[in-house]
Parts: structure tokens; C-alpha cells; sequence
């Protein structure tokens, strides 16, 4: 599908007010004069998607993401005057926000994906034959897709798939759908076959044509609906045989453009959650993703020591941190009447450390006991100031559990049944630790709390985990790699051994 180019630009002049609050980071204030420009009739309605959009971009901001989801359904609702691109795009952002939503049914979230898959439908894509000796390589050609490669959560887990890949059987490109570098994309130039950038506007219909040009034999999205489902829009398009996905999604993608789905043992059990996903499962032996961490950790100098009285902590993104969540927290410092708390943002926006305080104090957790603040420079080294991280759900940590496991710090992890709330899980299963991840709400209170009581465990288990966490599969980039690439090799052959598409027709 070809769409003609938008012009936004009288609809961007509308909102321009409300942009420069919302990159002045003051969302209430966005929001407010969002409405009062809606009450004065000031769109069209061949404007209101867009009008919902920053909308739910201001929730967003704001730790709502109730309001946030239900303003980009509203969006998605509001279809006068909005292309198909930004349509994806909306449904995209709509996805990954269900995410951060509680009380959120294991069918809803499945069947939301559906709909996208349905959405999907609508583009034409590549088609290719088993076989084809036009298209036949000495090397299996795998591509990786992303909005960038450079240092962030999403290469620290995949980073060794395109450094450490076996050069006698693969040939590596990557596809970068914006333009930023930093010394990740270099080392990474350095190591592969094939590399190309885009720019935002840049038609995926174009990137596709790339991809398909370079014989792409099996192309992986690593990450699927985060970042606006860019990503994805290529991939349904379909300018690879094989199609992959995961690693920095945490769910479906919903569309029958992808034909596997990477994970684990641990977060999909044989036999159990493959109904969960559009895709066919690749399940690996340990786990899903390889962590490699930034050298940040080489300028770590503080050491630990067990705290009187005990300290929990969380690191996560505070748009994780739900009400639920909060009372959870409330009630194991009510059972560990001395503890202390610090609460960790990721970064230093104010409104949002104010929003997350007065919530807690709503909610009647005790302030003087809880320490709120953004991020710093020693962020690694403040996991020394903490004796236990308590992991947040349903959306539970990734990129923070791997740094608290290898500074040494125990993590209390809670999961469910769906893939995207067993990372935790996951991780401690590798480490040997699931006696630290719960199964229900009174199991994570109580194993905090458990654990806050015991503090020769405590200390016990400071001294081990960092050596646990480098020796794990987790870290074990040469292993992890023998069994992505094994499983490329399976799924190759699969689709080689696929009839051809005349002998598919005669069959029916």
C-alpha cells in the first residue's frame, strides 16, 4: 500500500502551543490547553486522531495509562483524515501502553494483538518461493531490524547475535530505521555484512525493497511494537522468506507476517502459552535474550554492606509503578516495620518524582520512611544503598534486574502466565533463584519479607549472586549464540523443505 504524503502542517500549527508545554516537560499543562482548544471547535474532525494522540502521549507523561490507552483507542476511532502509516502507528503505541495496565486478561491482550494483524492485512507483501536458485547463497543471510543500534536496553540484550555470529554459515545486515550513531553503531559497522539507515519519513515500502534486494533469507525485528511499530510496518511487508521476532517485545505481534517468535523454557514452558501468540514458538534452552553490560560497570566503586534496617528498593521506569503495586509495597513495609525505601526514576523529569510521591502519600504509604528521586551519574552504585530491588508488575523489569543481579543485589520478582510478565522469572530461573519469584500477590509479600527477616541469607546470597549472574546462560554470549543460530538453522531448513507454491495450489 502506497499512501500519498500528508501535510500536517495546519494541524501541527494547531497544536503547537500544546507541543511546546509537552517539551517544556509540564503534561498537566498540555493537557489542559489541549482541552481548552477541543472546547473551543478549534479541529476538524479529519483532525481529531491526531488531537487524541497528544492526548495520550500527555497521560502518558503523566504515569496515567488507563487514560493513556483509552485516548489512543480513541484515535484509532477517530479514522476521517488519518493515513494508514500513522493508523499503524496509533495501534502500535496502543499496544505497547496495555503493557503498563493492570487487572489487563491474558485473552485481551492476545485478542488486541489480533486486531492488529487484521490492520496489517492491508499491504501487499513480497512473495517468495522455497528453493529459488535466483536467490541461493552459500550463507544463511540473517537481517536484524531496529529503530537504532546504539547503546541502549535492546542491543545490551542482542548485541552478541551481530558480533559473535559463525561467519563460515552467516552473513549478518542490519537495517536501522533512524539515522543516529553512537560507538555501538560503529563497532557493529565493523562486524557485519551489510548495514543501511533511514530516515522518519522514509516509505517502509522502500526499507522492505532494501531488505528484499539484499536476499535476506531470515529477517528478525527486535522490537516489534515498541517505538511506534515501525519495525513492523516493514516486516508486514514480508521482504524476508523467514521472519522473526522478540527479545525487546513483550508480547505478539499479532500478525501472520512473523513465523516465529523467539523466548525461552522459562517464559513459555513446552507445551503451555503458545496460544498467546500468533507465531510458532522458539524455545530456547535458557534464555530468550544475552546480556552484555555497558561499561558503565567498570566505574562502579562502591561496595556493599548488609543495612540496619533493611533497605528495598526499585529502579524501574515509574510508569510502571502501579496503585496495585504501591499497596503491595505499603504492606510489606507495614510488615517490616523499620525497613527503608528507595524508589529510583530513570531519569530526572520532576513532575514525574512529584506524581509517583503524592500517589504513595494518597495511598498512605509511610513518607518518611521512602526515598523518591531521578536518575544520577552513580546509578549503578546506588544499588549498594539497597539490600533487596522488589521488581514491579505486570510490567516487570528487564534492563534494571540484570544490573541488580550483577551488582550482587537479590531481586523480588512477581509473574503471571503471559510471556511479557516472566522476565524476571526467567532470569532468576537461570540463576538458580526461584525460590525469589512469586506466583501471586501475597507470595511476593511474603518472600520480601521473608528475606528482609533472614539477614544471613541476605548477606549470603550479596556475596554469590554477582558471580551466579556472569556465569549464568544469561551471560554466556558463546552459548547464547550456538543457540540462536541453531535454531536459525532449523527454521531454514524448515522453509527449504516447504512445497513450492504451485505444488501448494495442487494440493488443495
Amino acid at each position: 500500500m502506497i499512501e500519498e504524503p500528508v501535510d500536517y502542517t495546519v494541524m501541527d500549527q494547531k497544536l503547537e502551543p500544546v507541543m511546546k508545554l509537552l517539551h517544556a516537560h509540564q503534561p498537566q499543562l498540555a493537557l489542559d490547553r489541549l482541552r481548552f482548544l477541543q472546547q473551543q471547535g478549534t479541529f476538524l474532525k479529519g483532525e481529531m486522531w491526531r488531537v487524541y494522540q497528544r492526548m495520550a502521549e500527555c497521560y502518558f507523561e503523566l504515569l496515567d495509562m488507563d487514560k493513556a490507552q483509552q485516548a489512543y483507542w480513541e484515535a484509532l476511532n477517530h479514522t476521517a483524515g488519518l493515513p494508514y502509516r500513522k493508523q499503524c502507528e496509533l495501534y502500535s503505541n496502543y499496544l505497547f501502553i496495555l503493557h503498563y495496565v493492570p487487572h489487563l486478561t491474558d485473552t485481551v491482550m492476545i485478542d488486541q494483538h489480533k486486531g492488529y494483524g487484521q490492520l496489517a492485512e492491508a499491504v501487499t507483501p513480497f512473495v517468495h518461493q522455497p528453493r529459488d536458485p535466483a536467490r541461493r547463497h552459500q550463507k544463511i543471510r540473517v537481517g536484524y531490524i531496529a529503530p537504532v543500534f546504539i547503546k541502549n536496553v535492546v542491543s545490551f540484550f542482542s548485541i552478541q547475535l551481530m558480533m559473535r555470529y559463525d561467519r563460515s554459515r552467516y552473513e549478518v545486515y542490519l537495517y536501522s530505521l533512524w539515522p543516529h550513531e553512537d560507538i555501538v553503531t560503529e563497532d557493529l559497522k565493523k562486524q557485519v555484512t551489510g548495514w543501511a539507515s533511514f530516515t522518519p519519513a522514509t516509505p517502509f515500502e522502500e526499507i522492505a525493497q532494501r531488505i528484499y534486494d539484499d536476499e535476506i533469507d531470515i529477517l528478525f525485528d527486535l522490537t516489534v511494537h515498541a517505538e511506534g511499530g515501525r519495525t513492523l510496518q516493514v516486516m508486514s511487508r514480508r521482504p524476508a522468506p523467514v521472519q522473526v521476532a522478540g527479545i525487546g517485545y513483550m508480547s505478539t505481534s499479532g500478525t501472520a507476517a512473523i513465523d516465529y517468535f523467539l523466548t525461552d523454557i522459562h517464559l513459555d514452558p513446552p507445551g503451555q502459552h503458545d496460544d498467546q501468540f500468533a507465531e510458532k514458538l522458539l524455545r530456547l534452552p535458557y534464555s530468550h535474550f544475552c546480556y552484555t553490560p555497558p561499561e558503565r560497570f567498570l566505574q562502579c566503586k562502591k561496595t556493599y554492606h548488609l543495612h540496619q534496617p533493611v533497605v528495598f528498593g526499585s529502579f524501574n521506569n515509574f510508569a510502571k509503578i502501579t496503585d496495585d503495586m504501591l499497596l503491595l509495597w505499603k504492606e510489606i513495609l507495614r510488615r517490616v516495620p523499620d525497613a527503608r525505601m528507595l524508589l529510583k526514576h530513570s531519569n530526572v523529569r520532576t513532575w514525574v518524582i512529584r506524581r509517583v510521591t503524592d500517589r504513595a502519600r494518597r495511598l498512605g504509604l509511610p513518607m518518611d520512611r521512602i526515598t523518591v528521586e531521578g536518575s544520577s551519574a552513580d546509578y549503578l552504585d546506588r544499588y549498594m544503598d539497597i539490600d533487596i530491588l522488589l521488581d514491579t508488575y505486570p510490567y516487570v523489569g528487564g534492563g534494571t534486574t540484570c544490573d541488580a543481579l550483577l551488582r550482587g543485589t537479590p531481586v523480588i520478582t512477581r509473574y503471571g502466565e503471559r510471556h511479557g510478565t516472566r522476565f524476571g522469572y526467567s532470569l532468576l530461573a537461570n540463576l538458580g533463584l526461584t525460590e525469589l519469584a512469586a506466583d501471586s500477590d501475597e507470595a511476593y509479600v511474603e518472600k520480601a519479607v521473608q528475606l528482609a527477616r533472614s539477614p544471613e541469607r541476605l548477606a549470603a546470597l550479596h556475596e554469590t549472586i554477582a558471580q551466579r549472574m556472569m556465569a549464568s546462560p544469561i551471560m554466556d554470549a558463546v552459548g547464547y549464540v550456538h543457540d540462536v543460530e541453531d535454531a536459525y538453522a532449523s527454521i531454514w531448513r524448515t522453509w527449504q523443505l516447504t512445497p513450492l507454491r504451485n505444488e501448494q495450489e495442487n494440493t488443495k
